[in-house]
């Protein structure tokens, strides 16, 4: 029991730490205050007098539709004490409805910039991941949708792009930096991943492969047991994303995209295609 209450004391803690979430919390608390206050104060004054109020129960449910309507038109005070409190409630209950509708259209906004710019801390788990984008993007999207173990599956595309790049409700979006770096690692969930796809920088003609690799080693350090698999540019530079902890290279040209989707799909064939690729440009 004693744990249970620490853990909820603690959540309740880094909930108040949220400035928004306290905010909600003290103008709810700040609700309750004034309605119950007003509520006793409504009794004190029309009991014996008002035929509608003859308990605090009334007096709290008069409070109640006043403040959270425009009031009860069967339910009128008659005493000035009595209509100076219900007044006053009335008053401070708008002040308070217009500032909680405010920080609810805030959240939403901030929830749809955060969303739109790739800054919302992703809860994912054995998704796949794209890390880049380039033109083999939107086929390996799509190839691993058409799949029937991978349909409902979530992806993520972290990219150094301005907004989410393809209109799906199960891909989602976080902005990172070419090499990955910093809390990006954390809002795409990289070390809950089971499949990771390096995309190769085509912006970068001579550092294309090393930025790769270091893509690939951040990926790796991150999570030892993904199965990663990177884009190559220049065939002679396989050994290094090989080191860098790659599962399988793709250099394949314009089918590169096809065969990075179906080197994560596990494709038996794919497989061998790469390895038949592979021995022939070392031969």
């Amino acid at each position: 029991m004693d744990a249970k209450l620490d853990m909820i004391v603690m959540l309740f803690k880094r909930l108040m730490s949220i400035t928004r979430i306290r905010f909600i919390v003290e103008l709810t608390v700040l609700f309750l205050v004034v309605w119950v206050g007003c509520a006793v104060l409504v009794y004190e004054y029309e009991v014996g007098v008002n035929n509608r109020i003859h308990s605090l129960a009334d007096a709290i449910y008069v409070l109640l539709v006043t403040m959270t309507t425009s009031g009860d038109a069967a339910v009128v005070p008659l005493t000035a004490g009595g209509r100076l409190v219900v007044s006053f409630a009335l008053i401070v209950s708008k002040l308070l409805t217009a500032l909680l509708c405010a920080v609810a259209a805030a959240i939403l906004i901030d929830h749809k910039l955060k969303m739109e710019m790739g800054l919302k801390m992703h809860k994912l788990e054995n998704h796949i991941i794209i890390m880049g984008w380039n033109l083999k993007g939107v086929q390996i999207i799509s190839t691993l949708r058409n799949d029937k173990k991978l349909h409902k599956t979530p992806m993520l595309v972290m990219a150094d792009i301005e907004q989410k790049p393809v209109d799906d409700g199960l891909v989602y979006f976080t902005r990172a930096s070419n090499p990955i770096r910093g809390d990006s690692l954390q809002r795409a969930c990289l070390d809950q991943a089971q499949v990771i796809i390096v995309l190769a920088n085509y912006a970068e003609r001579q550092h294309a492969d090393a930025l790769t690799a270091v893509n690939c080693l951040m990926a790796r350090k991150a999570n030892p047991k993904a199965q990663i698999i990177a884009e190559l540019l220049d065939p002679n530079q396989r050994v290094y994303l090989e080191a860098a902890g790659a599962n399988a290279v793709v250099s394949i040209g314009d089918v590169g995209g096809f065969l990075l989707a179906e080197a994560a799909l596990g494709s038996q064939e794919a497989q061998q295609l790469l390895h038949h690729v592979t021995h022939r440009k070392e031969t």
